[in-house]
């Protein structure tokens, strides 16, 4: 004998005596389908607009924290369904938003309702609240993220007890709720199939796009017993034509003019919103891009500048190298020198000095040159000059200028004195430089080496146009 069979043996004996010495009919009598209240019966028991709260009235709520205890009746082994397979419900909806619930009297006669989060596994279980006097209905509430779209779908229910329960007849309950309007509610009745606490539930329903809570509700005869109850559930909604005949649904599923401005009243809010994160997200783009294109140029005349004193630098050195590579050879051709004759001493010492005045030129050499070659343009070209004008000012300026980092400055941000961000700034030169320093480098090199090559080939092209000239 399994252990769930034993459990339920003796649930059921301990049943009976409680009934038979401790009768509580005082609090409760059982519904039947005739006297059932078509609404009435949830007029404590509401959702609120948030999906993920539910609520009962505060009068008859009471905490499941207050009265739920971990014992072995947590850890029993899954119980099999009733069914023979061929009527499996196999479970379409999202266990989160399904809760297991328990309404019952209290000891002074007032309903009251407890609820237990239904796992992934579709198990919960309730354990017997402190003020429990009675039974009235157990089921399954279901909040908006369980249900499925608008239409009209078969609706299968499929519980598999731990214990013994005795139900009388079932209603399903549709709760809908409409921006600054009340909640609406309306039920149906459903026949189902009950064994030993086990129940099989199957109706076809017409479910409105404002539907907010669906429950499933059993209520329960007199003789049930107590709690605690669990077991596992699965639900499952099958979308039908169109044109299905159903046996009832929410108060919205008719109202499609309702359902329609809903959904448009929405739509429209979102893209209103979604249209002024755009703006402000060109905005921000546009801003952003304006400091790098500033941060961009402040670091390419930083980088011109570095160019041009690395060449001077160069020069420098090549000419310094030269000298002393020519002084080298004078004094190796002096040794030599003095094994010759004087003469021949004076000759070479004559040579010497004539190929240092031809090949190595003074330091005002070039610079008379070039005051020479603008002089002889302004005389023929007139306001035509003004771009050598131009270019020697530029490189005036790179010359003058100092070196920079490139950063990149997102400004602050303020609306109606309200600051949106604070300043924040990105160093591009040292980011650069710390992980692509090698790019940059060879970037430089070959820059330097084209604009050498560039500017001795001008050289070339002038120097061939003037003595053609």
């Amino acid at each position: 004998m399994s252990v769930a069979k034993l459990c339920r043996i003796l649930s059921l004996s301990f049943s009976l005596v409680i009934v038979l010495l401790f009768p509580l009919t005082i609090y409760a009598s059982t519904a039947t389908p005739s006297e059932a209240r078509p609404s009435g019966v949830y007029s404590n028991f509401v959702e609120s607009l948030d999906e993920d709260v539910l609520i009962v009235s505060p009068n008859n709520a009471t905490s499941t924290d207050d009265y739920l205890e971990l014992d072995d009746f947590d850890t029993l082994e899954a119980p099999v369904f009733m069914s023979s397979g061929d009527d499996t419900v196999s479970n379409s909806v999202d266990y989160s938003g399904v809760q297991m619930c328990l309404a019952y009297y209290d000891m002074s006669g007032r309903i009251q309702h407890s609820f237990s989060q239904v796992n992934d596994n579709g198990y919960a279980s309730i354990a017997r609240p402190s003020d429990y006097a009675s039974p009235y209905w157990f089921g399954f509430v279901l909040r908006k993220r369980a249900l499925p779209p608008a239409g009209k779908y078969k609706v299968s229910v499929q519980f598999g007890s731990n214990t013994f329960i005795s139900y009388d007849f079932t209603t399903f309950w549709f709760g809908v709720k409409y921006s600054n309007v009340s909640e609406q509610g309306s039920q149906i009745f459903v026949d189902g199939t009950y064994s030993s606490g086990d129940f099989s539930l199957s109706a076809d329903v017409s479910i409105g796009a404002s539907t907010s809570q669906f429950n499933i509700s059993n209520f329960l005869k007199s003789d049930t017993g107590t709690p605690p109850w669990g077991g596992y559930v699965s639900i499952n909604f099958t979308r039908l034509s169109s044109d299905a005949p159903v046996q009832g649904g929410s108060p919205d599923s008719g109202n499609v003019d309702q359902d329609i401005n809903q959904s448009i009243s929405n739509n429209t809010a979102q893209q209103v919103e979604q249209g002024d994160t755009i703006i402000e997200l060109i905005k921000n783009t546009i801003q952003t891009i304006s400091s790098q294109l500033t941060a961009f140029w402040n670091q390419l005349a930083g980088e011109f500048t570095n160019l041009y004193n690395k060449m001077n630098t160069q020069h420098a050195e090549q000419l310094e190298a030269d000298r002393t590579n020519t002084e080298d050879i004078i004094a190796a051709d002096d040794a030599n020198t003095n094994k010759v004759t004087t003469a021949i001493e004076s000759h070479g010492n004559f040579i010497i000095e004539g190929l240092k005045k031809l090949f190595i030129p003074s330091d005002e050499y070039f610079k008379a040159y070039f005051d020479d070659l603008y002089s002889w343009f302004s005389e023929r070209f007139g306001f035509l000059s003004f771009p050598i004008d131009l270019l020697l000012v530029v490189i005036d300026i790179f010359v003058n200028s100092s070196q920079t980092d490139c950063v990149l400055v997102l400004p602050s941000f303020t609306i109606m004195e309200y600051l949106l961000w604070p300043e924040m700034s990105f160093n591009l030169t040292e980011f650069l430089n710390t992980n692509f320093s090698f790019l940059v480098v060879a970037i430089k090199t070959v820059t330097s080496i084209y604009l050498v090559m560039a500017f001795v080939q001008l050289c070339e092209e002038k120097w061939n146009e003037v003595m053609m000239n």
